[in-house]
């Protein structure tokens, strides 16, 4: 079996590299579009994704020609014939694109983390109803509305679970900030968190602190950054994986974003925080119709952790919150029996080997099982 994957940011890269490896277990040839995972998992890059990981309406029509050449190289890709299956991961406004041009070639095609139709854009389904043979999701809420909409799909839980990292110890650190592991949510997020964390230490001496430095983030401008509010970066700023780093604090202030779900599954307590700039978050706001932002409010279908947006994103409000994420025991406690409940609803371990096994059954020429390939 040959199959062709899409993904177009580092998560997509990580949840896409544990299905390679099943995959490839089962002698499956994989080419990719993609990045350090899924092409340690096996797969054969023929684009890196480096330059495609984009934030916000405005950045993306920047790059729009970049796109349309890779999707012109992938295209011709599928045209050839050679390939059984077509995954794209996430990355709708791209990958549902190649979908359509999969389907044409006659590939069939397997959509991992579907499109977040429930936020925005549910107009998608009735495309995907088009050029998609079945979905995988990952979130437990949306198997409602893609069968409402007469569309293939399986829960097939959270590729988060299937984290190795070793459960929660005692805590070695007060407070964890993570401001985004992209550089346009870092130079808006960081200053203001600092900032917040300037104030929190008026009123609590002592407080000890660790930032977050994902491998995509401006390592560099962060260390100038934490200089300039007073703090060192020498030994308050990690590059440690952000649920490794959320596993050893008390409490964390967390970007929007799948971080949540891993701050959600550390179990330890937070909140979470989002700014983007004026005319992004203008059209979100007319097109995206949501009781929360974050993943873990909206997997609860309540608020287990505060949310603070765009102007609500301030220095004050934020130290207070530090003090009481720390300090109020009661909601401490009220915030670790949401998580756990969440935890749950995120399904069981081995969301990998399930959409492997979807491929196997989707492909026009499927591969050996494991077992048998063993």
């Amino acid at each position: 079996m040959k199959v062709l994957v899409s993904v177009g940011e580092a998560s997509g890269d990580a949840h896409a590299a544990g299905v390679v490896r099943h995959l490839r277990s089962r002698g499956a040839e994989v080419v990719a579009v993609g990045g350090r995972e899924l092409d340690a998992a096996g797969a054969t890059l023929v684009r890196s994704i480096d330059d495609l990981a984009v934030l916000g309406f405005v950045e993306v029509i920047r790059r729009l020609p970049r796109f349309w050449g890779l999707q012109r190289q992938l295209d011709a890709l599928l045209r050839d014939g050679s390939f059984d299956l077509f995954l794209p991961v996430d990355f709708p406004g791209f990958n549902l694109r190649l979908a359509a041009r999969a389907r044409r070639h006659g590939v069939p095609v397997l959509y991992y983390i579907g499109p977040q139709v429930w936020a925005w854009r549910a107009g998608r389904l009735g495309r995907m109803r088009q050029h998609v043979d079945h979905v995988a999701l990952i979130l437990p809420f949306e198997k409602t509305l893609y069968d409402a909409a007469g569309l293939p799909s399986t829960f097939v839980g959270h590729p988060l679970l299937d984290d190795p990292s070793a459960p929660a110890t005692e805590a070695q650190v007060d407070l964890g900030l993570f401001p985004g592991s992209r550089r346009q949510e870092v130079v808006r997020h960081l200053p203001l968190l600092l900032q917040a964390a300037q104030r929190a230490r008026e009123r609590l001496p002592g407080l000890s602190l660790v930032v977050s430095c994902a491998s995509t983030a401006p390592a560099r401008w962060m260390q100038a950054t934490l200089r300039a509010h007073g703090f060192e970066p020498r030994t308050e700023l990690s590059n440690a994986p952000a649920r490794q780093l959320m596993r050893s604090v008390r409490a964390s202030l967390v970007a929007s974003g799948t971080a949540t779900l891993e701050a959600a599954l550390a179990g330890r307590p937070f909140a979470v925080f989002y700014r983007t700039g004026r005319l992004n978050y203008a059209v979100a706001r007319r097109l995206v119709h949501l009781p929360h932002v974050s993943l873990v409010n909206l997997v609860a279908q309540e608020e287990v952790v505060r949310e603070y947006v765009q102007d609500a994103l301030d220095p004050t409000a934020l130290a207070h919150e530090i003090e009481r994420l720390l300090h109020d025991d009661a909601e401490a406690t009220r915030i670790a029996r949401g998580l756990k409940r969440v935890h749950a609803r995120l399904g069981t371990p081995g969301a990998a080997q399930r959409v492997a096994d979807l491929a196997e059954r989707l492909a026009r020429c499927p591969v050996r099982s494991e077992a048998a390939a063993t």
